[in-house]
């Protein structure tokens, strides 16, 4: 203990111990010269004292030295197998095991940097789970970090010694393969990967059925990074994904020009929105026994400077950009502050975008709308016309069942109304079911839009729900609408859309619009 207080370093009693042998060998040789061998006088030349006196230095040093070198060859080793432990770690998904992005930019920059015949091209299968998110909202994240895992060892059994599998991030994994050059045998490789999702993954408390979007591209010697492989395949993905579940879908120049338009599309909403070109009108909903306007829809209008006045339904609103949520929330704020000015009880229909109702604000939003404008929550009437795909159901469910405990009424309406299952139906608990006749005439004909109308009523009607019908353009519907029971009905029949509602009251027109149309 003392001799580590002293000396602190192993080199330092390394030198130590050397020189202790030194001058333990240098006395033996003296004790030998001087005792042992048989002379009666000590003679000791210059030379042995010398090297003598030199020995402990000598061992001293030469131990000090294999303890140093020693020690840099150990910490050597351990630098070395930290570096292969860090650079596993760095280029390893902590969840799955897989390689990660980090691996998956090193790999496509070795295969970017090879020459002339060395190149070779390669498939890129960039994939998204399907339901993943309702799963994580349902069951939890732990449930959701299961099936990543149990998907990523899927992937990891059938392409070892294939193709290498990545994992981006999030649900999003990679498939490179350097055998499947061509479209036919990257389609061969999206088919193996879809038939995956053929058995149930057992996340322990259940067993749950996915299914996965693949978006295909190529890595192609005139690309610069990572990145410009990614976008073709994001392109090709979003394509997949408008498809349907476990589908794919490869990239094409067609894709590319989609995207520029959108971003050309959406900067156009950036700048009309922020030039105030927007604006609203109203279309009155016509109660069908009474014939008296019991409340209006409003509907967002764009003076655009090149197209003139365009209705939202003519023009594309990015789903993942600011400028939607932006433009959705006034609105319905432009909208509940005109409606304040009406006469109770004259209801307001607003038809918020998509992206509104999956935002978590939603709620808080309406009702400071409510509050700013004074209008009473049981006047307005919050419309789903998009179709609500099982994946956001929990979230928009939330949202819509908090604007009901505010007081506003819900109504399923377009796509929506369509697109859900029975249960489902149930399960959002609407006030309303709005059958919309121009969905209704594209897909089926106008010759059998009454009777389909008539159908689509008395399905409402079973489930105990109050029917409203829009697209009303000739009398023979309306009285159809009328026959099977429908609460009121909106379209060109009972009246354009109006600019100045207030103008309509204090002439007292409102109840003469279904009689004149």
């Amino acid at each position: 203990m003392m001799l580590r207080t002293f000396l602190p370093k192993p080199e330092q009693r390394f030198a130590a111990a050397g020189a202790a042998l030194g001058a333990l060998v240098s006395a033996a040789w003296l004790v030998t010269e001087t005792v042992l061998i048989e002379q009666p006088t000590m003679h000791w030349d210059v030379t042995a004292m010398v090297a003598a006196g030199a020995m402990p230095f000598l061992l001293g040093g030469s131990f000090y030295r294999w303890r140093y070198s020693r020690r840099l060859e150990l910490e050597l080793h351990a630098a070395r197998r930290a570096e292969r432990r860090l650079r596993h770690e760095v280029h390893r998904d902590k969840l799955t095991g897989l390689a990660n992005r980090a691996a998956l930019e090193v790999d496509v920059r070795q295969a970017l940097c090879a020459e002339g015949v060395a190149f070779e091209r390669k498939s890129l299968l960039l994939l998204d789970l399907d339901r993943f998110k309702a799963i994580n909202d349902t069951m939890g994240h732990d449930a959701g970090d299961r099936l990543l895992a149990l998907f990523g060892a899927r992937l990891r059994r059938a392409f070892a010694g294939e193709a290498t599998v990545y994992r981006l991030g999030g649900d999003e994994f990679v498939v490179a393969a350097a055998g499947a050059s061509s479209q036919a045998e990257a389609e061969m490789l999206a088919t193996r990967i879809e038939k995956l999702f053929e058995q149930p993954f057992d996340l322990g408390e259940a067993q749950v059925a996915s299914g996965c979007s693949i978006g295909i591209a190529f890595i192609e010697k005139s690309d610069k990074t990572t990145g410009d492989v990614l976008k073709r395949a994001d392109l090709a993905l979003y394509e997949a994904k408008a498809i349907s579940g476990n589908s794919h879908a490869f990239h094409s120049e067609t894709l590319s020009d989609a995207k520029r338009q959108r971003a050309e599309a959406e900067r156009d909403l950036v700048r009309g929105f922020a030039q105030e070109e927007f604006f609203l009108e109203f279309l009155p909903i016509a109660g069908v026994e009474s014939g008296a306007v019991r409340g209006f829809e409003a509907l967002l209008r764009w003076r655009h400077p090149l197209r003139g006045v365009i209705g939202v339904e003519t023009f594309e609103l990015p789903e993942q950009s600011a400028v939607t949520l932006s433009l959705g929330g006034w609105a319905l704020q432009a909208a509940c502050r005109q409606a304040a000015g009406w006469p109770s009880p004259t209801g307001l229909t607003v038809v918020p975008f998509a992206p509104q109702l999956k935002d978590r604000d939603f709620v808080a939003q309406v009702e400071r709308c409510l509050r700013e404008a004074g209008l009473p929550p049981g006047r307005l009437t919050i419309e789903i016309a998009d179709g609500i795909s099982t994946d956001d159901l929990a979230l928009v469910g939330e949202n819509l069942r908090g604007l009901r405990a505010l007081g506003v009424r819900v109504a399923l309406g377009g796509g929506s109304a369509s697109s859900l299952p029975l249960n489902q139906i149930s399960d959002v608990q609407p006030d309303q079911v709005t059958v919309d006749l121009t969905a209704v005439r594209a897909a089926h004909g106008s010759e059998r839009c009454i009777a389909l109308l008539a159908c689509l009523i008395k399905t409402g009607q079973v489930l105990r729900l109050a029917i409203g019908v829009s697209g009303v353009e000739k009398e023979s519907e309306a009285d159809c609408a009328r026959a099977c029971g429908a609460a009121e009905i909106r379209g060109p029949w009972v009246s354009s859309p109006l600019a100045d509602v207030a103008a309509l009251f204090d002439n007292g027109e409102t109840a003469e619009l279904l009689r004149s149309a």
